[in-house]
């Protein structure tokens, strides 16, 4: 093992993670400061903060996924970034219980600001633990060894993969509820 520690992670696979959670987060802080008014509504709209910290928790939820998915690129902050995003992802994820637990589902999650209309479910729970989990990984120590041709490879076709299925999933997710809707007609 070379003194490599039990809990490294391959460093193709974790740069992979590292580009696929950078180019999500960074997607959801731009969509977010697109339309920062209607943002600031969904921040309002779980009842969670004082009104007067509405609007500075808004704008500061999109700079920090920003600088999360900046630091991810990076080998010497990555590890400091996956963190950021672990505890991101944890407070997203309790807002998200806590009005569910209120039976407050037709609350917009606000993910994606006005790009992606999602109602609040259980569905967006099990969603951030997948994120949350990819973003630990992310965390762990990489192993150490060299880059083949082979790795670029993966690492690339790989991170196209995971934004697919990410995509994907929240498309479905976002339209799960209208579905039943239009089976109807």
């Amino acid at each position: 093992m070379g003194g490599e520690s039990m809990l490294a992670i391959d460093p193709s696979i974790a740069l992979l993670l590292a580009i696929a959670l950078a180019a999500i987060f960074a997607w959801s802080g731009t969509a977010k400061l697109r339309d920062i008014e209607m943002f600031e509504g969904v921040v309002a709209h779980y009842r969670l903060i004082p009104r007067a910290m509405e609007k500075s928790l808004a704008r500061l939820v999109p700079l920090c996924e920003w600088a999360c998915a900046g630091g991810l690129l990076f080998s010497s902050t990555r590890t400091f970034a996956a963190v950021g995003l672990v505890l991101l992802l944890c407070l997203f994820t309790g807002a998200i219980a806590i009005n569910l637990m209120r039976g407050r589902t037709n609350i917009d999650c606000g993910c994606f600001g006005p790009a992606l209309r999602q109602s609040l479910s259980v569905s967006l729970l099990l969603r951030n633990a997948v994120l949350i989990v990819l973003a630990a990984l992310v965390a762990l120590p990489a192993g150490q060894r060299p880059f083949e041709w082979i790795d670029w490879v993966t690492i690339g076709f790989g991170a196209v993969t995971v934004l697919v299925l990410y995509g994907s999933a929240n498309y479905a997710l976002a339209n799960a509820v209208r579905t039943p809707a239009l089976e109807a007609l």
